[in-house]
């Protein structure tokens, strides 16, 4: 149910961060229709006044009213009225997205593992030095041991370290880095801040370190890295000294690996050639491993045992979208054509080519391949028109839903903000590609959306708008003591498939509660972020540089 403030109406949805002044604004009052004004909050004057439109939720199915102001640019702080009260309070003005941006990629800094958080970079939010067992034995039957597992990121509000959302978290920062320049800066405050190398690339690379640790001589990459249980709910990273035990290499986990690290390669290069052969040299020994093994390593490891090795499985039924994906990335890292031949078998293969996320990567593919400029023109003209026809189907499912937004009905499952993004991601190549305006006011409105313009008034992401989350199912956050969570968290969001305690019978969009417990809808992960950080990345770069 929304927290509803004093003075305020929460049934009028609004973005609660702000809008910029040349965007398409509206409000969505899901009470009642009929006269709105746009409210100046510091002057009392209404500036503008007119019928809210009465569309149809097609996602949700429910009638809400639409109340747009687009025409108001002047800046200032706002809010909407109608009979029966006022929204939150928001902005109109810029900067918007940047600070948004900003705040989503330091989040991961906060779930650095391996090292005390200090005060100079996480101020009130430190914690010491956590999971310092330099070793893991390999499940199932732990005669195998890695050497060496230190660093990385806690993946969500456990902490568990895992390949696959991994790789996907590095697909989003490096394009975020390559595709959207105007938008990387250097003052996240962390502790690589100064040091020549953009402070995206500093912290994915804290990651990439890590991931590197997690490949065999073989070649082939270990899944995971965990306890046989979660850490008790309230538990500092810290205070965690249950023995870690690594899952073992997986297809998925080894092919995704290959696409992040060659990536990696391609983008490094101009910092440290070094480390970009040793990302290189990883990415092709990963992929020949992989592409080795696809008859004698099961597909899902869902159905295989890893005990002691608990956490989240992360099992994924199909290995061809990231061997897509990493042909590709290795097509562009080398010109080696062995590797478009490749890609053009897996392009034959039955996936998805647009979806983004940490277990269907064809999209990561699509996109990496029509970006090289090399790339056989009839195959980039069937990969451009995938690409362009899923835009195309998120714009349509945007313009039929109340609150503009691109996920359809079955997409309110765990992490439904993310599978938001990740569609977006795939209209984001749409527009970076074609070059085309055709599919802001989408990307726009799934950001509205998150940022507080849904049916429950609630942003998703921490420390942002007046009813924003303030208790994800996150250890540190539930732990510290301290009554504002870490800000730049994003929330998984509505759940309709694993519906919280309260949520029966209500529609799609609403079954969400703000509670510590409730992991299902309220938890926060790195690659929830990178997803939300790679859209952000891009209206940044072409609103605000």
């Amino acid at each position: 149910m929304p927290q509803e403030q004093p003075g305020y109406n929460a049934a009028i949805a609004v973005n609660q961060v702000g809008y910029r002044p040349e965007s398409h604004k509206y409000a969505v009052a899901k009470d009642v229709g009929g006269t709105c004004q746009l409210i100046n909050a510091k002057s009392g004057e209404t500036v503008y006044s007119a019928e809210a439109e009465q569309v149809h939720d097609h996602t949700n199915d429910l009638d809400v009213y639409q109340f747009d102001f687009s025409t108001v640019t002047a800046p200032g702080q706002y809010y909407v009225q109608n009979q029966n009260g006022r929204s939150y309070p928001f902005m109109i003005g810029e900067p918007l997205y940047r600070p948004l941006q900003n705040a989503v990629v330091k989040a991961l800094y906060f779930q650095r593992c391996g090292c005390a958080l200090l005060p100079e970079y996480a101020g009130q939010f430190t914690h010491a030095c956590c999971h310092t067992q330099k070793t893991a034995k390999v499940a199932p039957d732990c005669t195998e041991q890695l050497p060496d597992i230190t660093g990385g990121w806690h993946d969500a509000g456990d902490f568990g370290r895992y390949i696959t959302p991994a790789n996907q978290c590095i697909f989003n920062l490096l394009y975020m880095y390559e595709l959207f320049p105007k938008a990387v800066c250097d003052d996240l405050n962390i502790p690589e801040t100064g040091s020549g190398v953009p402070d995206l690339l500093s912290e994915a690379r804290y990651e990439l370190e890590w991931m590197l640790k997690m490949q065999a001589p073989s070649g082939g990459v270990y899944h995971k890295l965990c306890s046989t249980e979660f850490a008790p709910p309230h538990c500092m990273p810290e205070d965690d000294d249950f023995e870690l035990f690594a899952a073992p290499i997986s297809l998925q986990a080894t092919a995704g690996f290959a696409a992040a690290t060659a990536a990696a390669s391609r983008i490094y290069r101009a910092f440290d050639a070094a480390f970009a052969d040793r990302c290189l040299h990883a990415a092709k020994a990963a992929f020949a491993f992989a592409e080795a093994h696809l008859d004698d390593i099961p597909v899902d490891i869902g159905t295989v045992s890893t005990a002691p090795c608990g956490g989240g499985v992360y099992g994924d039924p199909c290995a061809f979208d990231e061997l897509y994906w990493a042909s590709a990335e290795l097509l562009r890292a080398t010109g080696d054509p062995f590797y478009e031949q490749r890609f053009a078998h897996y392009y034959e293969q039955d996936f998805s080519k647009t979806d983004f996320g940490a277990y269907n990567q064809g999209g990561h593919g699509s996109l990496c391949y029509c970006l090289y400029e090399h790339a056989d023109p009839a195959l980039r003209q069937k990969v451009l028109a995938d690409i362009t026809a899923g835009a195309q189907r998120a714009k349509a499912t945007s313009e039929k839903d109340g609150y503009g937004v691109a996920l359809p009905a079955d997409g309110y499952c765990w992490g439904s903000n993310a599978a938001l993004t990740n569609l977006l991601g795939n209209a984001v190549s749409a527009a970076v590609l074609l070059n085309t305006d055709e599919f802001d006011d989408c990307i726009r409105f799934g950001i509205d959306y998150i940022l507080g313009c849904n049916i429950l008034s609630k942003c998703y992401i921490t420390g942002f708008g007046t009813d924003s989350v303030r208790n994800p199912h996150h250890r540190p956050c539930q732990t510290d003591g301290i009554d504002e969570p870490i800000p730049g968290f994003v929330s998984g969001g509505p759940n309709a498939e694993q519906r919280p305690w309260d949520a029966e019978g209500k529609p799609p969009a609403a079954c969400f509660i703000d509670n510590e417990w409730s992991y299902t809808t309220n938890e926060v992960t790195i690659y929830w972020n990178t997803s939300a950080a790679f859209v952000l990345g891009y209206l940044t770069n072409k609103f605000e540089a």
